[in-house]
């Protein structure tokens, strides 16, 4: 995840450039004219072997009706699906996270898929996490079908909980990010490695993940409305959730900004034990790397909700990908079929479905979670993405490079205020220039 906030955020800038230049017409025949449909996908090496069995069943389930092929997009995804789109050459489904559907669907590069859910038993909006399916609408319609739902939770080592005589938070009961903070200072603490050397142990850690999204909420506040106009990002409530964050970054309970990768990255921490409590997706497999270190390294890991905000409210930052369908394709009932049929695949295959009731499937897919599904479920029920717009990319990379970088290199000194106050503005304008 981080990685998408990161280098992600680059990508995404030139794919709208790109996508900009694109048609709403003159599109490729959906399915070739015969139903013979190009589903483009992310998935490389292990993974994309998995999503080829998926359309191997898939294929053969359907009989002749239709048939799918793959094409694999390992790099430059963005950059090479919006070339094909604005080149008439469009896939008939590719995978699409949550920061993009809007702009993709203002500019009618993917269709409006609101009427087939609807008719739908299965993926009626209704069957979707509140959240989750918010992340594929835009101005009253849909454009996609989530496909996965993977909102963060907080993972703990119980060892070191020990150790400190902490009581363990509750894997659904709320607690507060005062709590949260207290709990990390109490962590932090100087220890021995085995060749007596001194090492910091610290509470937790944050380097740019999770996203500074979280942080706003905690503080009950929000970036944008739900208007998808107004902004949001300088109000008093939005300036709390900051202060938070800077509390966190100023107070030495996680590792500094520049100290972050001398482990390699964040997740390393908690994997190391340097780390007591680390902020992570439910599809982080922290589990199965525990499992497989020396039986000396290995600890029990605890799972706890995301901290409830000054609001009263708790929210689980949730990455979604949806299923995207091209325009050309938009009455074709077969196509709808074969994007319905392969969501039924991966919601067998990836970790956590986003319908609600089938919170016992990441039991099947990865039995070491079985431990984490009380926390997992509370997570899926309070999971949401940020409200984004066609101009959220533009909005995101000032919130990255000069907010939270700069709250990241001058914890306790950056005037983060101010600078919110300032993108806020940048926003307006942004906002202000739609036709």
């Amino acid at each position: 995840m981080k990685r998408i906030l990161k280098s992600g955020l680059a990508v995404l800038v030139i794919a709208v450039v790109v996508l900009s230049a694109c048609s709403k017409s003159a599109e490729a025949a959906c399915g070739k004219g015969n139903n013979h449909f190009i589903f483009a996908t992310w998935a490389a090496g292990e993974e994309l072997k998995e999503f080829n069995a998926i359309v191997d069943q898939v294929n053969a389930q359907a009989d002749g009706q239709y048939t799918i092929e793959t094409l694999s997009i390992p790099s430059d995804y963005y950059i090479k699906i919006s070339t094909l789109i604005s080149s008439k050459n469009a896939p008939d489904f590719f995978w699409m996270t949550q920061e993009l559907i809007s702009k993709y669907a203002e500019l009618g590069a993917i269709a409006d898929v609101t009427e087939a859910l609807h008719a739908s038993q299965r993926y009626h909006p209704d069957n979707f996490y509140e959240g989750v399916i918010a992340s594929a609408f835009h101005d009253g319609r849909y454009y996609g079908i989530p496909w996965i739902a993977n909102p963060i939770m907080v993972y703990y080592n119980k060892n070191l909980f020990d150790e400190a005589g902490i009581p363990y938070p509750s894997p659904t009961d709320d607690w507060t990010w005062a709590e949260f903070i207290e709990t990390a200072k109490a962590l932090t603490t100087v220890k021995k490695d085995v060749n007596n050397n001194d090492y910091q142990q610290y509470g937790t850690v944050i380097d740019g993940w999770p996203n500074i999204e979280t942080f706003i909420w905690a503080g009950g506040g929000d970036i944008i409305a739900e208007d998808g106009v107004e902004i949001l990002l300088d109000r008093e409530e939005a300036l709390r959730g900051l202060d938070i964050l800077d509390e966190i970054l100023s107070s030495g309970i996680t590792p500094s900004y520049a100290e972050v990768s001398s482990l390699g990255s964040n997740n390393v921490w908690f994997e190391k034990q340097r780390a007591a409590m680390f902020m992570g997706g439910i599809q982080d497999n922290f589990e199965k790397k525990i499992s497989r270190l020396p039986e000396a390294e290995q600890f029990e890991i605890g799972y706890a909700p995301m901290p409830v905000g000054l609001d009263g409210h708790a929210y689980a930052f949730d990455w979604t990908a949806s299923t995207v369908m091209s325009t050309a394709c938009s009455d074709n009932p077969v196509a709808l079929q074969a994007l319905m049929d392969m969501t039924d695949g991966f919601l067998k295959w990836k970790i956590a479905s986003p319908l609600k009731g089938e919170v016992s499937e990441v039991a099947n897919i990865d039995p070491l979670k079985k431990d984490a599904l009380p926390t997992i479920e509370h997570s899926l029920k309070i999971a949401r993405s940020a409200n984004y717009i066609p101009e959220w990319n533009q909005i995101n990379n000032k919130l990255w490079v000069e907010l939270y970088t700069g709250m990241l290199n001058k914890p306790g000194e950056y005037d983060y205020r101010t600078n919110a106050k300032e993108i806020a503005e940048y926003a307006r304008g942004l906002i202000a220039q739609r036709k």
